[in-house]
């Protein structure tokens, strides 16, 4: 029997000879480009040098034998459209090149987190597949946060400490780069969060590591208190952030460890990585009172030497119970809070 290949655009269409009468061995090969394919077919001639070179079989039926077009959906969230479009379409052109497959990227005002394909075989599907999400996944790590899982700092004490804090920085900093009462926070982790498929799933991750929190906590609630101003970097006199410690009033580690737990498992879902943490397996608690970014108006470091002076008047802000895990979106809303997705009760 005698094989013979046409090529088309987008695969090749391939004519079987099917003698009915006598039947010779077969040697099976694959055609991955023109050229090898040709290859292919050269070596395969050599072997039988005696055959014509067309289908002579008697009582042979040979039809050809057509790689149908499939269609099938690539989940991408439609943020990441614009990488796989490219500039004038010249990254779509080039994968459906490479692959031979047509891609159908749905406009932006369509917001659907898919690509549709049309495909030969598995195997382009498969090829397409790798690509993008190579691409995307280059294209998410220059990306900046979009959500954080953090515990709410929280109390009329802290409030009203963080109002005379505010009048005391006046001549230091301006008052729109310190924190409000309502967005105070310990950071556990950020998420890079693109779709509502990928926010659902970080809230079912959250929702899973529930169940460990109460052997975690030892069943008994987090009170602490918010004390001990720091900074960041080791310049007073040029800082970016200044913070607060939260440090329990049983003195205990429950809550590092609930923390570092949590990142843990975040990381075993593959939500986050410790690249995202500085390369710590360990949270940073820290409740941030000031950061110079905040707010486009006034210098862009300060100097917090007054602040950290053991003269500065307040020192303790006082004491709240760590109540709440949240999965929040980075945007706040008209009453300066974070929007929230998710909480999870840690009492």
């Amino acid at each position: 029997a005698v094989v013979s290949t046409q090529s088309g655009h987008y695969g090749r269409d391939r004519i079987l000879c099917q003698p009915t009468v006598t039947s010779l061995p077969v040697t099976s090969f694959k055609t991955s480009s023109s050229k090898r394919g040709k290859e292919q077919f050269s070596s395969f001639s050599n072997v039988y040098e005696d055959e014509p070179s067309t289908c002579k079989a008697p009582n042979s039926d040979c039809k050809p034998v057509k790689e149908e077009w499939q269609t099938s959906e690539l989940s991408t969230p439609s943020y990441f459209h614009k990488f796989i479009v490219g500039k004038s379409g010249t990254v779509k052109k080039r994968l459906e090149n490479e692959t031979g497959t047509e891609m159908l990227v749905p406009r932006p005002r369509e917001n659907k987190d898919f690509i549709t394909v049309r495909h030969r075989n598995e195997s382009s599907l498969s090829s397409l597949e790798v690509r993008v999400e190579s691409i995307v996944s280059s294209a998410r790590k220059r990306e900046r946060p979009t959500h954080f899982i953090s515990i709410p700092v929280a109390s009329d004490e802290i409030t009203a400490s963080l109002h005379k804090f505010q009048d005391l920085c006046g001549d230091i900093i301006h008052p729109h780069k310190v924190q409000f009462a309502s967005k105070l926070h310990l950071t556990v982790g950020v998420l890079k969060l693109f779709s509502k498929s990928e926010v659902d799933h970080a809230s079912d991750v959250l929702k899973e590591f529930a169940p460990r929190i109460p052997y975690i906590l030892c069943g008994k609630p987090l009170r602490g208190a918010l004390k001990n101003l720091e900074i960041m970097n080791d310049e007073p006199q040029s800082v970016n952030v200044l913070y607060g410690e939260i440090l329990l009033l049983d003195e205990s580690e429950r809550l590092q460890n609930l923390a570092d737990q949590c990142l843990e498992f975040l990381v075993e879902k593959g939500l986050m990585d410790y690249e995202q943490n500085r390369n710590s397996k360990s949270v940073k608690l820290h409740c941030t009172l000031i950061n110079t970014r905040w707010n486009s108006n006034g210098p862009k470091t300060i100097d917090a030497t007054p602040l950290l002076s053991d003269n500065f008047e307040l020192k303790n802000f006082g004491n709240c119970v760590l109540d709440r895990l949240d999965l929040n979106e980075m945007t706040t809303d008209r009453d300066r809070k974070y929007v929230n997705v998710t909480t999870i009760s840690l009492v």
